[in-house]
């Protein structure tokens, strides 16, 4: 038996192919992809063009209304996330699934997924703090002693910041796609998404810039309409506006989003699988 040993051979991971395939898988099962969407995001979307919300945004942050309000709408859209990516799955391995199972099966890895958001963000946010908290006692410092020195010294902690932030964001990216696919705890979930995505950075970086690519075609006609019609002039119905018109392209885009993911995973973990076996 032959031992591939990691470095000597990595499979080529193209962006446009992962593109074009999850392109072709999300038109075929648009139809169940778009309703598990709808179900989630449409309820949401029409409460935010209700004066409701209008005043929930305008008030100040309180305990009650994140209880009452926001909390609700992020486990919902949490929810229907998660079902999505399982809906996904099913169409990219060529399996029936209805938009039932795909919602129910949601229970199993929510927390989970949860949890592995959870991690990241206050990972994310900590480093934040910290590079932020730096840069202010720098200047706070060194500023009134010399303002050049001071000033490098901050773009060099900034970078320090950045640098981790964009290494972890990237590797860790799949995380929360693992531990739905997977259905593993955080930590196992972002200990995979990192070594899936370590020697495919490129290619994982390429499919989410066709990805954005995507959405900025999708939202130039809203742009180019709102400039000619004078829309961003009325802030409330520009808010309106864009929110309808979100509805409409989200029908496809979001599923698309899931669909690339499921496929960039499938393709990373492929990869990853031939790359050490006896």
């Amino acid at each position: 038996m032959e031992v591939v040993m990691p470095g000597r051979y990595k499979k080529a991971i193209h962006p446009v192919v992962v593109f074009r395939e999850a392109c072709g898988i999300c038109w075929k099962n648009l139809g169940k992809l778009s309703v598990i969407y709808l179900i989630f995001n449409l309820p949401i979307s029409v409460f935010y063009l209700t004066p409701t919300a209008s005043k929930l945004q305008n008030q100040k942050p309180s305990l009650s209304t994140l209880l009452w309000f926001f909390l609700p709408i992020l486990i919902i859209s949490i929810w229907g996330h998660i079902a999505l990516l399982l809906g996904a799955k099913k169409a990219v391995d060529f399996e029936s699934y209805t938009i039932g199972q795909s919602i129910s099966q949601v229970k199993i890895s929510f927390l989970k997924y949860l949890g592995t958001v959870l991690v990241v963000t206050l990972f994310l946010m900590g480093v934040m703090m910290l590079g932020g908290f730096s840069i202010a006692m720098i200047l706070a410092l060194l500023l009134k002693v010399n303002k050049i020195l001071a000033l490098l010294i901050c773009l060099v902690l900034a970078v320090a910041v950045f640098a981790p932030l964009i290494y972890f964001m990237l590797r860790w990216s799949l995380a929360a796609t693992v531990c739905v696919l997977e259905n593993v705890r955080p930590i196992a979930a972002l200990k995979r998404s990192f070594s899936l995505v370590t020697d495919y950075v490129h290619p994982v970086v390429g499919s989410y810039c066709l990805i954005i690519l995507a959405y900025i075609a999708c939202l130039l006609p809203i742009i180019i309409a709102g400039a000619f019609l004078g829309i961003g002039n009325d802030a409330d119905q520009a808010n309106q506006v864009g929110i309808v018109y979100s509805i409409f392209i989200n029908i496809v885009l979001v599923p698309f989003w899931a669909t690339i993911t499921v496929v960039l995973y499938k393709k990373l973990k492929e990869a990853l699988e031939t790359r050490v076996y006896a």
